[in-house]
């Protein structure tokens, strides 16, 4: 059920989309997911993972919702204390798994259905590059949503991109294109605040979100020249 800021948001913000599918979330094998595994990173997804790939990761936990090609497990899962992973898609569950990563761990769990026993702990920084992009209805979004707050650390962050974001499925309604101030206001309703990194990363956190120690922005600049030479 929604609550009252919900209610609110969807009477002042969000008339087009419905308040109540009055069924489940999104499954798999809906023809508005997308099977990742065989594909190349999208280039928003690698500017996600650019902005993470400035920060000390040493001791940090990563939640990423929709694992896709497992790219992002690949890139970090040397550098991270552990990374959680989560997706609808058996072959993109089978593939991350076939890499064998010890501190890799994957889960088929939807997103819209809210908070998840099986999902332990609290993260640094929680990926979801399409936020919206399968919603069906301000009850499930609310349900993403409140799976954020619940499980970000005090001072983590939840990380996307102004293309993701905006991305939906064909024939899907496209008021589920998402701006920042959309964004900003789902943000609102459960206590997060939205900031602007730069033209395309956004960012979704309690308080002020933490900048990178110049020599983290120094390595991750390294790493990107020695992958173009």
């Amino acid at each position: 059920m929604l609550t009252d800021k919900w209610k609110e948001l969807h009477r002042s913000r969000f008339r087009d989309l419905a308040a109540d599918c009055g069924g489940p979330p999104i499954e798999s094998g809906d023809p508005a997911l997308r099977n990742w595994s065989e594909k190349w990173t999208t280039p928003d997804q690698l500017r996600v993972e650019r902005y993470i790939d400035q920060f000390d990761l040493s001791e940090k936990r990563i939640l990423h919702i929709g694992i896709g090609n497992s790219g992002f497990a690949r890139r970090f899962h040397d550098r991270v204390h552990e990374i959680v992973g989560t997706s609808l898609d058996e072959p993109e569950i089978k593939l991350a798994r076939s890499l064998k990563y010890q501190n890799y761990l994957t889960m088929i769990h939807n997103k819209y259905s809210g908070d998840s026993q099986e999902i332990r702990g609290s993260f640094d920084f929680i990926v979801e590059n399409n936020p919206t992009s399968a919603c069906c209805c301000l009850r499930h979004l609310a349900e993403l949503l409140r799976l954020f707050e619940c499980r970000l650390g005090g001072d983590g962050q939840i990380v996307t991109d102004r293309v993701g974001l905006a991305w939906i499925p064909q024939g899907a309604n496209p008021r589920w294109s998402f701006d920042f101030d959309d964004l900003q206001a789902v943000a609102s309703a459960v206590g997060l605040n939205a900031w602007k990194i730069n033209r395309n990363t956004y960012v979704l956190c309690r308080t002020v979100p933490s900048k990178p120690a110049l020599r983290q922005r120094l390595g991750s600049w390294i790493r990107r020249l020695r992958i173009s030479l």
